[in-house]
């Protein structure tokens, strides 16, 4: 009799489990839930109320393609020494613009001014020898016509003359050259430009053709440009120009599109000029940017958009006086303006301040 009792308890309690484990499985799977029938969800509306909307409208934007480049010198010009002297005084600085003719360093000129006071010298020596002799060959010159002078005579006058007159010239050359590499002492630009750098300074002894220093007078990018694409351009074309480092936007002129393609990148390279803003060096990294015609794009004002986390959404007006919220991907920024990739259609009106609904 308890062996039947005992039975009856266990079989009442896994009967009892087994119900309570099927009405929560029927729980779970919303059998005592209202059924949602398929479709789109619908998203909340709520009334426009007084907020002000904007049409979306496709807008024409050019297309750009950049290519990378190297800011370097168009001209760059060594400036050597042309005696051997010691380097007295240096009048700039890497880095300095100079104008044309400006000095720039100053040699040593003692033993050059020495060499010119007996160029002088020598000049003023041939001068009253040719004073002399001129005065002599007049003389005989008279004398002949009056036939008081021997042919003899008035051959050695004229020698002597001619001879006077080759030494003064020689004499003239002499000092002209003096003058010259008293000139030299002084080292002066030959361009107006920036100087790259020096390789001199005081004290230092600088012998004939060594370098001084390196300038340059204008500055260019040089940009890589894909085959297509230099085809299509051509010298005298302006085109913008970024320097990134400086954050400077500017326009450019093709000076050159060098004739001849890399093997291996199949590109030209294009060199662009223009007027070089301050703060600009060799080396610097810039940007060309090659127009490619036109593109068509929606874009919509950058206070119309709202975020949720990484999700971006408007309010979009549907009917006349109901707005729904309306998720959109955004391509690109302009200022105050986004460019959108999808989620919006041209014609559709959007709520440009939605902190007004």
């Amino acid at each position: 009799m308890n062996s039947w009792i005992r039975w009856m308890r266990t079989g009442a309690v896994i009967v009892l489990s087994v119900g309570v484990i099927v009405v929560l499985l029927i729980w779970l799977a919303g059998g005592y839930h209202e059924k949602i029938q398929p479709g789109p969800a619908q998203v909340g509306m709520q009334p426009l109320g007084g907020a002000p909307t904007v049409t979306v409208e496709l807008v024409s934007v050019p297309l750009w393609e950049d290519a990378v480049g190297t800011v370097r010198a168009a001209h760059e010009t060594e400036v050597g020494a042309k005696i051997m002297a010691r380097v007295l005084a240096v009048h700039f600085q890497a880095g300095q613009h100079v104008e044309k003719d400006q000095v720039l360093l100053e040699l040593g000129r003692s033993d050059l001014e020495a060499r010119l006071s007996q160029a002088q010298a020598g000049v003023d020596a041939a001068r009253a020898v040719l004073d002399q002799a001129q005065t002599n060959y007049d003389r005989i010159v008279r004398l002949r016509g009056e036939n008081a002078a021997s042919e003899l005579e008035f051959t050695t006058a004229t020698n002597e003359l001619n001879a006077a007159k080759a030494n003064s010239e020689q004499a003239r050359g002499a000092l002209r050259e003096a003058e010259t590499m008293l000139g030299y002492a002084t080292i002066r630009s030959p361009l107006t430009g920036v100087v790259i750098d020096k390789t001199v300074d005081v004290g230092d002894m600088v012998k004939p053709g060594q370098t001084v220093l390196r300038l340059y007078d204008r500055l260019q990018l040089v940009a890589t440009v894909r085959e297509s694409l230099a085809t299509s351009l051509q010298a005298g074309q302006q085109l913008p120009v970024t320097l990134e480092a400086l954050d400077l936007h500017c326009e450019g002129t093709i000076s050159e599109i060098v004739p001849e393609a890399d093997v291996l990148s199949r590109a030209f390279f294009v060199k662009v000029t223009g007027p070089c803003p301050p703060g600009v060096i060799p080396g610097m990294f810039g940007r060309l940017h090659i127009p490619l015609g036109q593109r068509q794009e929606l874009r919509i004002p950058r206070s119309a958009v709202r975020f949720a986390g990484q999700i971006s959404y408007v309010y979009r007006v549907v009917g006349k006086n109901r707005v729904e919220r309306a998720f959109i991907q955004i391509a690109s920024e302009h200022d105050d303006q986004l460019a959108i990739a999808s989620g919006l259609s041209a014609g559709d009106r959007i709520v440009v301040d939605p902190g007004r609904l």
